[in-house]
């Protein structure tokens, strides 16, 4: 019997040292990933779109301008967008987070930096949207609302937005 418990011991120990050393490939999806096709068929958010906005009075819901952007939604909840309301030399590239909340609606939260004529900072924008795509995927409408702030941090604006965006591919 005690041969045969060292010939086991003898055998098992390399078996575990390769198990232990071995590079061991494991499945896993991203929990904030979010698949490309919903339950019902409808695509998810997840890509570029080009988005056309109409900034609005967030009291009266009128009309003040249009301007154009591109969005991007990262697989993971990350977001990109790079917009056409202010001038390159006045705004940096926005960065953000993106999530599904239920459906087709989906929520984002993003920020850019503003900057003087004279390339110094003027502060930030913070912008929280709210999107409904379509039930094919390849459109959504959105609401919109941004705070202007100074480099103190400072509200000194509240801005609503409306838009539209149609999948870019």
């Amino acid at each position: 019997m005690n041969n045969r418990l060292k010939t086991v011991g003898k055998l098992a120990l390399p078996i575990l040292l390769v198990a232990m050393f071995s590079q061991i490939s494991v499945a896993a999806q991203d929990q904030m990933s979010v698949p490309a096709q919903d339950t019902g068929g409808d695509k998810k958010l997840e890509g570029s779109w080009n988005h056309a906005g109409t900034r609005i009075d967030c009291v009266t819901g009128h009309a003040i301008g249009t301007f154009f952007a591109m969005f991007t939604f990262s697989p993971g909840g990350t977001f990109w967008e790079a917009g056409t309301q202010t001038s390159p030399s006045l705004r940096s590239a926005s960065h953000g987070v993106w999530s599904h909340e239920s459906g087709r609606l989906y929520t984002t939260a993003f920020q850019f930096f503003r900057f003087n004529a004279d390339g110094t900072l003027a502060g930030r924008l913070v912008a929280r949207q709210e999107i409904e795509v379509s039930h094919d995927g390849e459109s959504y409408t959105a609401t919109s609302t941004s705070q202007v702030l100074d480099v103190n941090g400072n509200i000194i604006a509240t801005n609503c937005a409306t838009g539209t965006g149609t999948r870019f591919e």
